[in-house]
């Protein structure tokens, strides 16, 4: 397994791949690595041929420096587990190689998509993912590029801007990844202590709540979202950010509960932020 941290170096080896006639598959990621991450690398492994990893927390998308000072790093370990799983190339890069110093920033956004959400919530965040990810495609020239569908809307919004701007990839994505109870794997459910763990149990738990209240034929978006409120604040140390229930396509709240719908939460547990999502679709 090749690492490298410098620019130059990166584009030497792709060069040479692709002079080789070599397809490349991409997983971005900001490292503290877990099974859904490797979910992408084996995908990857079986659709391209080249299979690169990026690991960099990207300080443009974090609303919250204490959030940014308190996310996971163990860089060692993220090498051993993308050795273990066939990775050719992790590219790990500093904040100055990714960021030299320029005074005309360049701010990426895509209104519609980050209206509500994620977007809502977490000013600027999706102008940091959109920023960092469309650097990390030109300088990695995928040919496939593999995110996780647990952070729905940012698979959504990465994927307007590669058909917008005619990137030439696909944006593939790849189901959640879940814990033997279901809460959705995340690099931040490592700073959950066992207490907060246990009430993060209620996050699959409303989902498993939420289809059983549509399976019963409740219809009013409005009584299901204070149902699932009111279950997920039983938890003495939960804030819920958001509760929504949306359109999968264009993210924009859905006004009956009908056809294909997306419910997706994002809530602290304690003072982690963990966010997660189900499209569930409803018959009439």
């Amino acid at each position: 397994m090749i690492v490298v941290s410098e620019i130059q170096e990166l584009k030497n080896i792709i060069t040479d791949w692709k002079k080789a006639g070599l397809s490349i598959g991409f997983c971005p990621t900001m490292g503290s690595l877990h099974a859904g991450h490797l979910d992408l690398v084996e995908r990857s492994k079986k659709e391209t041929n080249k299979t690169i990893v990026s690991i960099f927390v990207n300080p443009t998308q974090f609303n919250d420096p204490k959030d940014f000072e308190n996310y996971p790093i163990n860089t060692n370990a993220d090498l051993k587990l993308c050795e273990e799983k066939g990775v050719d190339l992790v590219f790990l890069p500093d904040v100055k190689t990714m960021y030299p110093e320029t005074k005309t920033p360049i701010l990426l956004s895509i209104p519609e998509l980050q209206k509500h959400l994620c977007g809502r919530t977490r000013p600027g965040h999706f102008e940091g993912v959109l920023q960092i990810v469309s650097k990390l495609f030109h300088l990695t020239e995928p040919n496939k590029a593999f995110f996780g569908l647990k952070d729905y809307q940012q698979f959504r919004v990465i994927s307007a801007m590669v058909k917008n701007l005619n990137f030439p990839l696909e944006v593939v994505g790849v189901p959640t990844r879940r814990e033997e109870d279901g809460l959705a794997m995340s690099s931040r459910n490592v700073r959950l202590t066992e207490k907060h763990r246990e009430t993060a149990n209620l996050i699959p738990r409303m989902f498993a709540l939420a289809n059983k209240t549509i399976l019963g034929g409740e219809r009013d978006i409005h009584l299901l979202k204070e149902i699932l409120r009111d279950f997920l604040l039983t938890g003495a140390s939960v804030r819920i950010d958001y509760l929504e229930v949306v359109d999968p396509e264009n993210l924009q709240p859905k006004e009956k509960l009908e056809g294909e719908v997306l419910l997706a939460l994002a809530v602290f547990v304690g003072e982690v932020r963990l966010i997660d999502n189900q499209i569930i679709s409803i018959q009439n």
